[in-house]
């Protein structure tokens, strides 16, 4: 027998396909399904809202890593500039901005602020860019 046949609510027909589908799971059935004659949004049902509540966790959870890494990235390029200008002046900094702008590798831009640190002229520090290509 068929639950569109029974049950003519939408509703009701969305809560008997999540019961069927949870027992389903617990036993490893197959479910068979035929075209029905009304149409079920596949949205409505628990299982449909389940599977978009932990895609959210993820793509959240995804988000926030990636956004810490580029804030990682954005202050270490920073941190850089400033140590640049303070050490070597405004115009040198400028210099290498660009030369920042295109490095996106955390492990490479935390070399550098450690060179920048070390060095004592503006040729020692921009070795560590001539370096790495």
């Amino acid at each position: 027998m068929k639950i569109v046949e029974i049950v003519k609510n939408e509703k009701e027909v969305i809560k008997y396909i999540d019961s069927i589908s949870f027992l389903a799971s617990l036993f490893d059935v197959k479910i068979e399904v035929k075209p029905m004659p009304i149409q079920v949004d596949i949205r409505k049902t628990f299982l449909y809202k389940w599977g978009e509540e932990e895609g959210e966790k993820r793509g959240f959870a995804k988000g926030k890593q990636e956004g810490l890494k580029e804030g990682l990235r954005a202050g270490l390029k920073k941190a850089i500039l400033l140590d640049a200008e303070a050490k070597f002046g405004l115009s040198k900094a400028r210099k290498i901005k660009k030369l920042l702008e295109k490095i996106n590798e955390i492990n490479r831009l935390e070399k550098i602020k450690r060179e920048i640190i070390k060095a004592k002229t503006w040729d020692d520090f921009v070795r560590v860019f001539r370096n790495h290509k």
